[in-house]
């Protein structure tokens, strides 16, 4: 955890209850380009809703922060905005950081789900002031339109919206994409698995993928003896659903598997 002395230097309402904060650090650092805040307080002011943060002038202190209120509807985000300005802001800021940016990446193609928008908001920010190509394939129904409005303002012409991320529908557009470019998937963890799949078909490594999952993850191992697949339940030690084998779950990920290696143990 890494704490940070910034000033409020200006804030605004973006959509919806989507807010953005510009400050300048004062003392502190933060541990990535970009992250997360668990924590920002001003005096006797707090806020406990989910906070994204984006470095735009690593150069003069100065990062972008991003907070969805939908949350904390008694909080009045407005008020608080007005409320740092002129104060000193503390931030607690999580060590974990959702995206890196490579030295040689030269387009970001973003896959996502419309629920994930706000998940990825910081990192759009982010690679626009890099100057960084970016286009986006957004699964949507519609139903929230303030947040695509806001985004197709911010990226013109640099969006796609579709209804599936079929292998049909995804594996040319893939296929297509030059040297440099790379992925980032957010959405459901069922969802990021299947487009992981479709990625590798087209040639991307998992260097070149990066994701952040919405909701729980399920994690399956795979019994060696009887060949099938179990929902993984803990980090070490589990019985087969199928043939009650008591199985040594192993760090190996097998990625056509889709899950982790389940040894027999041995008494």
């Amino acid at each position: 955890m890494s704490t940070i002395t910034c000033r409020f230097v200006y804030g605004e309402r973006l959509f919806g209850d989507v807010y953005a904060v510009d400050i300048k650090v004062l003392s502190g650092k933060f541990p990535h380009s970009i992250g997360t805040i668990k924590q920002i307080k001003s005096q006797n002011h707090a806020l406990p809703v989910p906070i994204h943060y984006a470095e735009t002038c690593k150069d003069k202190g100065e990062y972008r922060l991003l907070f969805n209120t939908s949350t904390a509807k008694e909080v009045n985000c407005l008020q608080l905005v007005e409320d740092l300005q002129n104060r000193l802001i503390e931030l607690e800021a999580l060590d974990y950081s959702f995206f890196e940016l490579q030295s040689n990446a030269r387009k970001v193609l973003f896959l996502m789900d419309e629920l994930a928008i706000f998940e990825s908001l910081a990192i759009i920010h982010f690679l626009l002031f890099k100057k960084i190509e970016i286009y986006l394939y957004v699964k949507t129904e519609q139903k929230q339109e303030e947040m695509m409005s806001y985004v197709q303002n911010l990226l013109p012409n640099c969006i796609k919206f579709i209804s599936t991320y079929s292998y049909q529908e995804l594996l040319p557009i893939l296929d297509e994409q030059l040297i440099g470019t790379r992925l980032f998937i957010s959405g459901t963890w069922p969802m990021i698995s299947e487009i992981k799949k479709i990625a590798y078909t087209a040639g991307f490594t998992d260097e070149e993928i990066q994701y952040k999952g919405i909701g729980r993850k399920h994690e399956n191992v795979f019994c060696v003896k009887c060949y099938r697949l179990n929902r993984k339940q803990n980090e070490y030690e589990i019985a087969c659903e199928h043939c009650n084998t008591t199985l040594d779950v192993s760090t190996h990920f097998s990625r056509r598997l889709d899950a982790y290696l389940g040894y027999i143990k041995l008494v």
